[in-house]
């Protein structure tokens, strides 16, 4: 048999070319990215608390006053839902996010209002949302989550004048407008500042 390299340039050249049509056709009804979303307004990790610090360069600045309550929730699914993202903090388990992820939502990043999550019939509109991802009626949260979870309070309370009494966490059992029943609760509010 024969070899014809006239044929192989043919047939190589016609590859290169179809597969140049198929990129320039995938590229063109790509979805755009998502509009408004620096690195730091979805998921982070924060290794030290004065990390946090971030959270307070929003795009809408923070209105002294605006903020008076602290609310601490299960989401009441073992991964992380887009739903959670009604909240103004969503922290992750290690599921959907990595354990601990701090997620910083729109709502908070616009200063708006949060949603009332399931279970709740309303949401005071002066009251800062924090999710935990997780079922936690049926498993406490991970270390990690309480360890980001305390140290997002801390410096919410610190920076916003929120006292202890200030922060709600409620007996809601099978909701996730509660806090779960293995909710350490007493361990956080240990480490809450007066």
């Amino acid at each position: 048999m024969r070899k014809n390299p006239r044929r192989r340039i043919l047939v190589l050249g016609s590859l290169f070319a179809a597969l140049t049509v198929t990129s320039g056709l995938l590229l063109a009804i790509a979805p755009p990215p998502l509009a408004g979303q620096a690195p730091f307004d979805n998921l982070w990790a924060a290794e030290r608390a004065d990390q946090l610090d971030a959270i307070f360069k929003t795009k809408l600045a923070l209105k002294a006053g605006q903020w008076q309550y602290i609310y601490i929730h299960q989401s009441g699914s073992t991964s992380a839902r887009q739903s959670d993202l009604s909240n103004h903090f969503v922290i992750g388990n290690g599921r959907g996010w990595e354990d601990g992820q701090i997620q910083m939502t729109q709502r908070w990043n616009q200063q708006q209002p949060a949603d009332a999550p399931p279970g709740a019939k309303s949401m005071d509109p002066a009251c800062i949302t924090i999710s935990l991802v997780g079922n936690l009626d049926d498993q406490s949260p991970t270390p990690l989550q309480l360890r980001r979870l305390a140290q997002l309070v801390s410096i919410l309370q610190s920076q916003l004048g929120i006292g202890s009494d200030k922060v709600v966490m409620v007996d809601a059992p099978g909701s996730a407008a509660g806090i779960g029943s293995h909710f350490p609760e007493s361990s956080l509010r240990q480490q809450l500042l007066p």
